[in-house]
């Protein structure tokens, strides 16, 4: 996996909370973040290469994957951070844009040990191209995670969308991640 710079880190970490008020009004008891790729633009994502303008679902911008580009841009945090007390299960949903069968791009959810340990602690898979009912359109794509009972506040959490082996691009858009507890 190609490491994310400490800047483009934070940089996400800080345009999720900074969503503009029109997308976050609405949002789910529990919602940890949503981002619909609009603020990115001057907050350091300006030069990252996933956020396009090619499609959106919503606004100007979105993120792709591609066979040149295998990761999106990733939020990172702390669970602790997301939320208090130990969460049991991680929702992540967005809206995707699939042109085929074969464009098996995924959203990934990534827990690690500690942002110093690396080691896993979950892994789990939104795949979109299973999980849309019509290509070549913006659809719905949601997956509910149960976590494991070894899940702890200083563990790393990190939301993505890997193109896995799709050789066409793939867009997300109106990104969240809720946390149940």
């Amino acid at each position: 996996m190609k490491p994310l710079s400490l800047f483009a880190a934070v940089a996400f970490v800080t345009t999720l909370g900074s969503c503009s008020k029109d997308s976050s009004a609405n949002l789910p008891e529990g919602t940890v973040t949503y981002n619909n790729f609009e603020n990115v633009q001057g907050w350091g994502g300006a030069n990252e290469p996933s956020v396009t303008t090619e499609r959106a679902h919503s606004g100007k911008y979105s993120v792709i994957t591609k066979p040149e580009l295998d990761f999106g841009y990733t939020y990172v945090n702390t669970l602790g951070q997301m939320t208090g007390g130990k969460p049991k299960k991680i929702t992540v949903s967005g809206w995707a844009w699939v042109p085929d069968k074969d464009a098996n791009a995924a959203l990934v959810v990534d827990i690690k040990h500690s942002p110093a340990n690396g080691s896993q602690v979950f892994y789990g898979l939104l795949e979109m191209g299973r999980n849309v009912k019509k290509f070549g359109d913006w659809q719905e794509v949601n997956k509910t995670f149960d976590l494991p009972d070894s899940i702890a506040s200083g563990n790393l959490c990190k939301v993505y969308m890997w193109r896995g082996s799709s050789p066409r691009p793939v867009y997300l858009d109106d990104v969240s991640i809720k946390i149940e507890k």
